[in-house]
């Protein structure tokens, strides 16, 4: 059977995870992408996600599928070299995290979180795991941000408020990331994602928000309200007294972040996706086991960064004033950066 990767622009590759969803049973599975000519972070991450997550549902081996391309093809290249092939389970190109990276780009990246805290040990660093995201979401920044300070920090918050939750609330220790700044478009991405148990099942544990998210779609529009966390005990407060206690700010800050920057927000899990842009939020269909998050941001609208992390902070805990299952303030770290 033959699959046709479409141009992968962040539409096409949500649309794209339907279509494989819903491919009839073959042999053999021959994935075309000669005609992709363009290949952008979220796009490449969630892509790879799900024909990995289509070959493994399916039992599908190596050697049943195969690639169709043009071997003279640049677009081509650029994929090997930034290890989506492989990051989707085919041979061609790098490994996922081979490519070195530059001032303008992280490629197809598999973080393990043990391995981040581990690493840290034999360094004598014995920090927190919070504390541990932090500096390696500071290191990420520092790739992608070509030494432009307000812009680097700012990629720091929001890729460590992407991280810092996923070991808790979708139970998996792997995350994936990816990332590209164009400088002549004014314009920055990151893409993370994880394989875990899905927003509806992280925030329906907690049976404080059973009665008022009911479908998958209701979890993802409820989880970038501020305060709404599977933490959430009106009684107890948030769960344990260490500073990087979750509050339920970190998908609102960044979706706020997004729209006070004129970028978007890409939010994708089980059977639905949101995009919230500047001026309007919209519903799409998808399929992912998992969460899945883009973030888009424009560096021109960058001056202060704490300037704009305090706008959206401020508006977060007005609102949650408005919610009744939500913590009405946001944790030390959603405020800010600590290193």
């Amino acid at each position: 059977m033959k699959i046709t990767i479409p141009r992968l622009s962040t539409a096409n590759s949500i649309e794209f995870s339907n279509t494989l969803h819903s491919a009839n049973t073959a042999d053999t599975y021959f994935f075309d992408v000669s005609d992709v000519n363009n290949y952008e972070p979220f796009s490449m991450l969630f892509t790879a996600a799900t024909i990995r997550q289509f070959c493994q549902e399916r039992a599908i081996m190596p050697w049943d599928m195969q690639l169709i391309y043009n071997e003279n093809d640049s677009n081509y290249t650029y994929a090997c070299h930034m290890g989506f092939f492989q990051s989707a389970g085919f041979s061609e190109g790098k490994a996922p995290g081979e490519a070195s990276g530059s001032t303008t780009y992280i490629p197809l990246t598999k973080i393990s979180i043990s391995d981040l805290i581990q690493r840290n040990a034999i360094l004598g660093r014995c920090y927190e795991q919070g504390d541990i995201i932090e500096l390696e979401a500071k290191r990420l920044s520092k790739i992608l941000s070509q030494e432009q300070v307000e812009l680097q920090k700012l990629l720091q918050y929001l890729i460590r408020e992407a991280i810092r939750n996923i070991p808790e609330h979708a139970e998996s220790n792997d995350i994936w990331i990816c990332g590209q700044y164009w400088r002549n478009r004014d314009t920055a991405e990151i893409a993370i994602l994880d394989e875990g148990i899905g927003v509806y099942n992280s925030l329906r544990k907690n049976t404080i928000h059973r009665s008022f998210i009911a479908t998958n779609e209701d979890a993802l529009r409820w989880a970038i309200k501020p305060g709404i966390s599977s933490s959430f005990n009106p009684a107890k407060g948030p769960k344990g007294d260490d500073m990087w206690t979750n509050s339920g700010y970190g998908l609102f800050m960044i979706s706020e972040i997004c729209k006070l920057t004129e970028g978007w927000l890409t939010f994708v899990s089980g059977e639905d996706c949101i995009r919230v842009y500047p001026n309007t939020t919209t519903a799409y269909r998808a399929h992912y086991h998992g969460t899945a998050l883009g973030i888009r941001v424009k560096p021109s609208k960058i001056d202060k960064f704490q300037k704009i992390i305090d706008t959206a902070r401020k508006q977060g805990e007005e609102t949650a004033k408005t919610i009744k299952n939500a913590f009405k303030k946001a944790s030390t770290p959603s405020k800010g950066l600590l290193y």
